[in-house]
């Protein structure tokens, strides 16, 4: 048999109270019997204290844990590895793409006999008690709900990690974990953290696990260790240093660890109960005891901080680089400048791609190679993320951009998915799920661009979205834009409230299937009233949401309600004054009770915080219509429609007021557009009707309100009051229309 290398993973999952560890004396960490001379070590230190999402809690010492554990590593106890061979990510460096990054950088860079440690210090969590959701440990940027959305790392990812290492590289795996904490994540009502750390305590391959207390405890930070660590992370580096040396025979076993761990934590943080556990073969070696170094700290001689600081090293990429081509210099730099920039797939000869496909064909940088592609997907990945990410957290920026500006944001995305795909390989752990996400944001891409409701174009978006359902069955996100498709393409309403509840099922505290639901019944007058146990839903999953009081707000509007929508409207403003959405509602609001000043004080307002919203102009271009001051108005609607041209309810109002100055021909250009961008906007066809029936064109005049009928139109006092169609009143062609529409009119 081979000899096997020895796999560190020090996972510090979630901290309730952290605090400081002092430095001890030991020699390299790890430095196993099956080591050979010719062996190195690698490490992945990765510590988050201080999540992206503000609905994580922060921990307070993790990454502090991580920087200690690190700057070990690079002491001369710790095996002096230099960034060749230690990789460090805190806080927001430590994405869910960095952390894949990471770790196929141990698979590639580790052979036989080789040392790896990877020492994680942050949350974990699971969302549900399942055989399928065995439980996460949360990245930097991780939604708070909805873990399976990404941004969270899968244990049956850790597993298929370990087991890699464990068997086809015939590595020991040594797994450390602080992986249970207080603090409310969206776990907490079923025990997640608990459930996480019940999950890490299984054997997945050969592995030895020391973890910081049992799945039913919870870890203990606090100043009283080192000014500010966790119990358990602090006696861990005093233990390797070789305070955990019970026998003196200048080595620390896995079992003298163990009982170190126990009399020190579970002692020191009583009353509360956290008592270490250990799995595997407790003989294994962790770390030789330099003797010299652990008399020096234990006299108080040695000094914590000159034992913890970085040394200076070359590095291999300075070594690599050293002596090549300036050209080859300058076109490295370029690569990694693009990568900074997010400049990745364009201008073509002027992007991180170009730049990658000439350098990897470059002999002398082949020592790099596998670090620019692993980096180069990283980046691929993480933008995508982020956007995810901020569906699952009803970011109200991302959810109030108008359809032009997430075309042009998310309209790259699958290729650089696609792209990130082909440089991991089928083989990589991550592929399945970086499929689900290329064909995730094709379909949506599609759906977003079905301004017309087309029921084919409906079509081709749900086939892609069960592409993205056969590469990851739990993906949320689709099952929330199936419902929209059915909704508003379909008009099934009945399959629209079924897929939005799957979403929902997946994550029951995700408001954003909950809200786009209470949105879509909001805007269908004969079924306005299903709205409401949405939006009581809603409001129970977050009373503080812009969104759901701006819905809410809607509603109560439709309902002719105006109190209660203004009273909506103004808790929406209280939820969050600096956005604009919220006055432009309440704008819109004033204006339907002709309150026009205060409108046009809203409307301000809104286009103060944001002037880059195509709808606040539209709107305002309404409100001056309806003020008379149509020469304002029609620059107003202009602009708004050079920021999105596809805007159908602004080219109605702009056609008005052409009608209004007599300028039919725009008048009924615009119209046209109107019900281009948008076949079922009634006012547009029912406007052009009006238009052309002054004009007396009478068989286009026809073919649209017979389209505005089959399209739902319904106001028959409305046809028959409006001095506009007097003259196709007049015509049998009209009889006959009305009998058709209408036949209990005619009786």
């Amino acid at each position: 048999m081979g000899i096997k290398q020895l796999f560190l993973f020090v996972l510090s999952i979630g901290i309730v109270s952290k605090l400081d560890a002092q430095a001890k004396g030991a020699s390299p960490i790890l430095s196993s019997k099956s080591s050979t001379l010719n062996s190195s070590t690698y490490a992945v230190v990765i510590g988050i204290s201080d999540y992206q999402n503000p609905s994580i809690p922060d921990l307070r010492y993790a990454d502090k844990d991580a920087e200690v554990f690190a700057n070990y590593l690079r002491s001369n106890a710790g095996g002096r590895l230099d960034e060749d061979h230690l990789k460090v990510l805190i806080n927001q460096q430590a994405t869910m793409a960095q952390f894949a990054n990471a770790l196929d950088w141990l698979w590639e860079v580790c052979k036989e006999g080789d040392q790896a440690i990877i020492y994680f210090s942050g949350h974990g969590d699971v969302e549900k008690k399942s055989l399928t959701q065995p439980g996460f440990l949360l990245c930097w940027d991780s939604p708070a709900h909805v873990y399976m959305a990404g941004g969270a790392f899968a244990l049956p990812m850790l597993q298929e990690v370990i087991s890699t290492l464990s068997i086809q590289n015939k590595a020991k795996v040594v797994v450390i974990t602080d992986a249970c904490h207080s603090g409310v994540l969206a776990g907490s009502s079923v025990g997640g953290a608990h459930a996480t750390a019940s999950n890490l305590a299984k054997q997945y391959a050969n592995e030895v696990k020391i973890m910081s207390c049992q799945p039913n405890e919870y870890s203990i930070e606090g100043e009283q260790w080192g000014g500010g660590r966790g119990a358990f992370s602090f006696h861990l580096v005093e233990g390797l240093y070789g305070f955990a040396d019970s026998n003196n025979d200048q080595l620390v076993t896995l079992q003298e660890m163990g009982r170190y761990l126990e009399d020190h934590v579970t002692n020191e943080v009583v009353p509360i109960s956290q008592v270490p556990m250990i799995i595997g073969n407790r003989t294994e070696r962790l770390a030789t005891v330099d003797s010299e170094l652990l008399s020096s700290i234990k006299s108080g001689k040695g000094n914590q901080y000159q034992l913890f600081s970085s040394i200076d090293s070359k590095g291999i990429e300075e070594e690599v680089l050293k002596g090549l081509d300036s050209s080859i210099l300058v076109m490295y730099q370029h690569f990694k400048s693009a990568l900074k920039n997010k400049t990745l797939l364009e201008p073509k000869n002027d992007c991180a791609d170009f730049y990658y496909e000439q350098l990897i064909k470059v002999a002398e940088l082949d020592r790099l190679h596998s670090t620019m592609r692993r980096n180069y997907a990283a980046v691929l990945q993480d933008e995508s993320q982020q956007v995810m990410n901020n569906w699952i957290g009803m970011d109200i920026k991302q959810m109030s951009l108008s359809v032009k500006s997430r075309v042009n944001k998310y309209g790259v995305y699958p290729r650089y998915l696609e792209r990130a795909i082909e440089l991991l390989g089928s083989n990589h752990y991550m592929y399945k799920s970086l499929q689900s996400r290329k064909y995730f944001f094709e379909g949506y891409l599609s759906n977003l661009s079905n301004r017309n409701a087309n029921k084919v174009e409906g079509q081709k978006a749900m086939a892609l979205f069960d592409l993205s359902l056969q590469w990851q069955s739990d993906l949320p996100h689709v099952y929330w834009q199936k419902s929209l498709i059915y909704g508003y393409c379909y008009l099934q309403l009945d399959s629209a409230i079924f897929y939005a509840r799957k979403a929902m099922e997946l994550q029951p505290s995700w408001l954003l299937p909950c809200y786009t639901t209470a949105v879509l019944f909001s805007r269908i007058p004969k079924s306005i009233d299903n709205a409401v146990p949405f939006l009581e839903e809603a409001v129970s999953i977050d009373s503080n949401s812009v969104m759901v009081w701006q819905a809410y707000g809607d509603y109560w509007n439709l309902k002719n309600e105006f109190v209660k929508a203004e009273q909506c409207y103004k808790k929406a403003i209280l939820a969050d004054s600096i956005q604009s959405v919220p006055y432009l509602n309440i704008s819109s609001l004033y204006q339907k009770l002709n309150r026009y000043d205060d409108a046009e004080l809203m409307i301000n307002k809104a286009l103060t915080l944001d002037s880059t919203q195509p709808e606040v102009y539209g709107n305002y271009g309404l409100l001056l219509k309806k003020m008379k001051r149509f020469a304002e108005s029609e620059i107003i609607l202009k602009k708004s429609l050079k920021l999105d041209p596809l805007q159908s309810n602004v080219w109605g109002t702009l056609g008005l007021v052409y009608a209004i100055l007599n300028q039919y021909e725009d008048a009924e250009m615009a119209f046209d557009r109107a019900i281009k961008n948008d076949s079922r906007n009634l006012n547009a066809q029912i406007n052009m009707v009006c238009l052309l029936s002054i004009q007396k064109k009478k068989i286009k005049a026809f073919e649209y309100l017979n389209e505005a009928f089959k399209n739902g139109f319904h106001d028959y006092n409305g046809l028959q009051e409006d001095p506009d169609l007097s003259y196709l009143r007049s015509l049998p062609e009209w009889d006959a229309l009305i009998a058709k529409y209408f036949p209990e009119k005619m009786k």
